[in-house]
């Protein structure tokens, strides 16, 4: 090269890729990716009886609390909320309950955007477990508790500061308490609260603890 010119170094690669939190490394993108595809391959066929089969909507704000803070008799007026959100829809089908007791076990599962300070996406599956029967006159009360797996395309608020070195929070545990009001003997639309709970259980799953906590709202159909 003549004299006068400068020699042009390439620029590094950015480590950053495709909207993954620069705290995982790029290794771990098979994990998450591999996850998102489980999650939508467990989705079963339809139930063919009638009746066993829901489908919701909810929206919800993300907090900066931990799953136990909920047990705070001012929640969830109490928290400390993100301007982090989260809107998504599911499906849930039933196993009959031949014997009438109003104990029913089923799957779940679902799809949600996350938006507020960045936008990412989660998708979630689990066996879900409901009570049915509690009425206080014509309102009907019913508590329920999916468990499964989320797997979502990035981090948003906390939860990215919550990932510690070779962590990978793309892949988590799933917890989702609930009630369920409906009114009326055979309502087939109820309202609901619920917590949309992500954590690694104590670093049991990809070394992560705790990951994000929305508390939302929906409401769902029978059919």
């Amino acid at each position: 090269m003549g004299e006068g010119k400068r020699a042009v170094k390439p620029r590094p690669l950015p480590r950053r890729l495709d909207g993954m939190n620069s705290k995982v490394a790029s290794g771990r993108r098979p994990a998450w990716a591999a996850g998102i595809i489980a999650i939508v391959l467990a989705f079963p066929v339809a139930a063919e009886e009638p009746g066993d089969n829901r489908v919701f909507v909810f929206t919800g704000r993300y907090h900066t609390g931990h799953m136990e803070h909920i047990l705070n008799p001012a929640a969830p007026l109490g928290l400390d909320y993100e301007d982090n959100y989260v809107a998504g829809v599911g499906v849930q089908q039933f196993v009959p309950d031949e014997d009438g007791k109003g104990v029913r076990i089923g799957w779940e599962g679902g799809a949600a955007i996350r938006t507020g300070e960045s936008t990412s996406g989660e998708a979630w599956t689990g066996i879900v477990g409901r009570v049915d029967g509690t009425r206080i006159g014509p309102v009907n009360v019913s508590p329920a508790l999916t468990v499964g797996l989320s797997a979502v395309t990035d981090t948003i608020g906390i939860e990215s500061e919550r990932v510690a070195e070779g962590a990978d929070p793309h892949l988590l545990f799933y917890i989702a308490p609930e009630i369920n009001v409906s009114v009326g003997e055979n309502a087939d639309t109820e309202v609901f609260m619920r917590v949309q709970h992500r954590l690694g259980a104590w670093g049991l799953l990809n070394d992560m603890g705790d990951g994000h906590n929305a508390t939302a709202v929906g409401m769902r159909w029978r059919f």
